[in-house]
């Protein structure tokens, strides 16, 4: 086997073994309101995502989108055969390594939050919809990246 492919087979294996959620990402997106106009743009948006065999999760982070802002908490999802599961033991999405599709409700009860991410090599297209039953509220969209590390 040459050299160059040797080293091509071996940062293949080093991507792939990067593949998941776990870690700190740092990007920019927009929020928009109702679906008016571009939305505001979010620079920074960080989250700080981990994840185990049993459990993935956001554990902090924060979207500064200009006149609006979230500074995001620790929420965890707890993971069992590609499904996550609250802290009730209901089941509220999937997830496996690469894509992330969760439903919760939010803390106005007639609002529902529907978070969809999915990680293509370094980065993670990162989307939430905060919705109820007439229109999208919300709208936040971002790409964010990481080191790898």
């Amino acid at each position: 086997m040459s050299k160059a492919i040797l080293i091509t087979f071996i940062s293949f294996l080093s991507l792939a073994a990067q593949a998941g959620f776990g870690g700190d990402w740092i990007g920019w997106g927009t929020w928009k309101f109702k679906g008016e106009g571009d939305g505001v743009n979010c620079n920074p948006m960080t989250m700080k995502w981990v994840e185990s065999k049993t459990q993935v999760g956001v554990t902090g982070g924060d979207f500064d989108c200009e006149m609006v802002g979230m500074e995001l908490g620790e929420t965890m999802w707890n993971l069992k055969d590609g499904k996550l599961f609250d802290d009730t033991n209901v089941e509220v999405g999937t997830y496996d390594g690469t894509t992330f599709e969760a439903t919760m409700p939010s803390p106005n009860e007639n609002t529902t939050i529907y978070i969809k991410a999915k990680r293509a090599a370094n980065h993670l297209d990162y989307q939430e919809i905060w919705y109820n039953k007439y229109e999208k509220v919300y709208v936040i969209e971002g790409r964010l990246f990481t080191s790898g590390d």
